[in-house]
């Protein structure tokens, strides 16, 4: 009844207007390299209305400062005329035959760190993942059962092993022995599942075409989770190379952070920068866990292509204070910001440590930043399944956000200034402490 209503429908009707994956095709479409093309032009013409706003501020400043009065518009009609007569008995003015202005190579400042955009997944263990590709190894037997015509069906012991899993499962405290056990038994379900997969598929080769796309990535997939499994659980180990977690998204790694309360996060993770005046950029992405440090040029030349220059310092944790980084940012007329490598220099001036602290102090910006697209936008929550679309939707959740900070800031926010708007519309307009916060700021 809603899209009655609001598209101007003749009727109530059943059908849906449009089908539920559309706006799945929509993000795959775009993808992240277009977003963040969008991202930059954002960033870039946010970037030049500040600019502009402070020369105007600066200007009126000079103005009151040096006691004159602004120029009404009768009188700025007059010199305009008086300026054209002028200009066409002189010859060629000064500032025809002026240089121009030369280009900014280095501005600002910019400040790298990293993040993991969390996949919203179950948090995975052993068991519980072998006990979820049992499940799903038993529906393809089921599949091919159907269509194979055999009078009878392969045993899969598929009680006898959900009550195992279950008993287990249910146990408050487990050892390790228990959990060995437990891992051992899921395996050997899951390994005659799988063969007798093999000997349906074998039998007849066209069996395989009544398996639809998803049901044989999710069978490719299962295959590899016990191949990881069993090297695992024969070596008594608990890592091994591309691990997977997850059997609707294979692509996820688990990325050990080391932090308090989160020792492991699952998804994608994300190098970001803030510009000086506070938009962000996203120079790199990646699935696989990799050392950040080692993407600083790119991120330095990433804010080159999109802003058309280079910060004039790199503000980053100590992992991005290298030996290789100081000399490659040095050739680019970059400066470093970190705490010197080798031995300490005591004769540091105090100045040289105020402005270390200072320029450390900025990092609080790329922080709240997170927190911001985690609390308010979900960043850690992404629901998107596939890895494009998940990719095309962290770089819209940055998007978004440099969005809302232009609006604030180049439109919004003016607007209220010089709409000189009543104090009772203001106070329903924003929140509470927005309102305070208005008041004390003088508006």
């Amino acid at each position: 009844m809603y899209m009655q209503y609001f598209l101007g429908l003749e009727k109530y009707q059943e059908e849906p207007l449009f089908d539920p994956s559309l706006l799945v095709h929509f993000r795959e479409r775009m993808g992240k390299e277009i977003v963040d093309e969008m991202n930059g032009i954002v960033v870039v013409k946010a970037i030049k209305e500040s600019a502009k706003k402070e020369k105007q501020k600066t200007k009126k400043k000079n103005r009151k400062d040096q006691g004159q009065q602004p120029k009404k518009e009768n009188d700025l009609v007059e010199n305009k005329t008086e300026e054209i007569n002028a200009s066409t008995d002189k010859e060629p003015t000064a500032k025809e035959n002026a240089p121009q202005e030369e280009q900014v190579t280095h501005q600002g400042y910019y400040i790298l760190d990293s993040t993991i955009a969390d996949q919203y997944i179950k948090y995975p263990t052993d068991v519980d993942l072998l006990d979820k590709s049992r499940q799903k190894s038993e529906e393809i037997i089921d599949i091919l059962y159907v269509n194979s015509g055999l009078r009878s069906k392969p045993r899969t012991y598929k009680k006898v092993a959900r009550t195992k899993y279950l008993d287990f499962s249910k146990r408050k405290n487990k050892t390790a022995k228990q959990v060995r056990k437990a891992r051992k038994q899921q395996l050997s379900y899951l390994d005659r599942n799988i063969r007798a997969i093999e000997t349906f598929l074998q039998s007849d080769n066209k069996l395989i075409e009544k398996l639809d796309k998803r049901t044989y990535r999710t069978y490719l997939v299962i295959q590899e989770i016990y191949r990881q499994q069993k090297f695992m659980h024969d070596n008594n180990v608990n890592r091994c190379d591309n691990r997977i977690v997850s059997i609707e998204q294979p692509h996820v790694r688990p990325m050990v952070r080391g932090k308090q309360g989160k020792n492991v996060e699952f998804g994608s993770k994300v190098l970001a920068g803030i510009t000086e005046d506070g938009y962000t950029l996203i120079p790199e992405m990646e699935w696989d866990q990799y050392n950040e440090g080692n993407y600083v040029i790119a991120a330095v030349e990433d804010h080159k292509n999109k802003l058309g220059y280079y910060p004039q310092v790199v503000i980053g944790d100590r992992i991005f204070v290298s030996r290789a980084n100081q000399l490659a940012l040095e050739k680019l007329g970059i400066r470093l910001s970190g705490k010197s490598l080798g031995r300490k220099n005591h004769e540091k001036k105090e100045e040289e440590i105020k402005q270390l602290k200072e320029e450390q102090k900025q990092r609080v910006k790329i922080e709240g930043k997170f927190g911001q697209g985690k609390n308010g936008y979900e960043l850690n929550k992404i629901r998107m399944r596939k890895s494009s679309t998940s990719e095309s939707m962290v770089y819209m959740i940055f998007f978004v956000m440099n969005l809302v900070r232009y609006a604030k800031e180049v439109l919004f926010w003016p607007f209220l200034q010089t709409a000189k708007l009543p104090i009772f519309f203001l106070k329903e307009l924003l929140p509470p402490s927005g309102f305070r916060a208005t008041l004390q700021s003088g508006c």
